[in-house]
């Protein structure tokens, strides 16, 4: 199936999901427990708008999740979507300007953390109900709150790696049979290459990425490519691929692996921006972000769920992304000196 013809079939797919959610139609478990959150539903049904910003550029689950925010509650969202660098220029000049447009940046939980320590551009939402159903592996810190996470493993073709052979954790990458085959996403810049670098140099050590360094791995920008490299046979293995855009390959001779170590990870998040116009509105989407619905909506678009209680109402194919052993993500506070490490090692 092609590129294009698959972006339909997941169009599809999400609107039927988004469909159940607003069907359901429920109140949300726990709202009765949060005081006055009556009255933020009301107050945000009377704000009548919400604009998100989201760095997640392309992705069919943004339209679904707010056509499913707008059909439950009736509030209209506009989204905006831009790169993380693009998106924290127009929050920052925004601030600085006194002219409030954003309510709600949907980004990595990494870029919320920078803002909020550099920038003072977010908000604290304080208690929502859904928190309280988030796995204990994620909090809502009442500032940022848990959405959903990228899941990085291993692409490899199938025709160059014979059956049994394939490497079955990321210590394998070192073995000399793999010399010349790997291509990698540049772990000298920020990106998934960088997020693989620093997860696996604390679980594995330094002396893992020079020996890796020895393998004469070809480094690329260009991940959706790199993808497709593997499958056309120009590389044996791409290291770390989204193991949700296995979707794009469907039908190509690759296969994802999930290490043994696990998945490094990138955690997305939902946070409300300073002086937010609407503020209810904004604090109810950041809630409505960690509900079951939505949720299911993210898994069916091939990203790793936050929430209890979803994983045993997915499809099998749906929870092989979804229910992967997560190894670490990365310190955005330790970011220039892990960027420095990675050149002088991969030189």
């Amino acid at each position: 199936m092609s590129r294009t013809g698959f972006r339909g079939v997941m169009k599809t797919a999400l609107a039927v999901v988004a469909g159940v959610a607003i069907a359901a139609g429920l109140a949300t478990p726990g709202a009765a427990q949060v005081a006055g959150w009556d009255k933020v539903v009301t107050d945000a049904k009377a704000e009548a708008g919400l604009v998100l910003y989201t760095a997640l550029v392309g992705a069919p689950s943004t339209k679904a999740v707010a056509k499913a925010f707008e059909a439950k509650y009736g509030i209209p969202v506009q989204v905006l979507e831009a790169r993380a660098s693009e998106l924290r220029e127009r929050i920052r000049t925004e601030q600085t300007a006194g002219r409030f447009l954003g309510d709600v940046m949907f980004n990595s939980d990494n870029q919320a953390i920078i803002m909020n320590a550099e920038d003072k551009s977010l908000a604290p939402h304080g208690e929502v109900p859904n928190a309280k159903s988030l796995t204990g592996q994620f909090k809502d810190d009442g500032l940022s709150a848990p959405v959903m996470t990228i899941n990085y493993g291993m692409l490899i073709n199938t025709k160059l790696v014979p059956p049994g052979e394939e490497p079955k954790s990321w210590r394998d990458l070192t073995d000399p049979k793999w010399k010349g085959k790997i291509l990698s996403d540049d772990m000298r810049a920020v990106g998934g290459g960088y997020v693989m670098f620093f997860v696996t140099l604390e679980k594995l050590g330094k002396e893992f990425h020079e020996k890796l360094a020895t393998q004469n791995l070809q480094f690329t920008r260009e991940m959706r490519e790199a993808g497709r490299r593997v499958a056309r046979g120009e590389m044996a293995i791409y290291v770390p691929f989204i193991l949700g855009d296995i979707k794009y390959l469907k039908g190509l001779p690759v296969k994802t692996i999930v290490p043994t170590e696990g998945a490094p990870y990138v955690q997305y998040s939902a946070a409300v921006l300073k002086n937010a116009p609407h503020p209810n509105a904004a604090k109810l989407f950041t809630d409505f972000m960690m509900s079951e619905e939505v949720q299911k909506i993210y898994a069916v678009d091939g990203y790793g769920i936050v929430r209890s209680g979803v994983l045993e109402k997915l499809s099998a194919e749906e929870r092989e992304i979804s229910d992967v052993k997560l190894m670490g993500g990365s310190d955005p506070m330790r970011q220039n000196e892990m960027l420095d490490l990675a050149r002088s090692i991969y030189k």
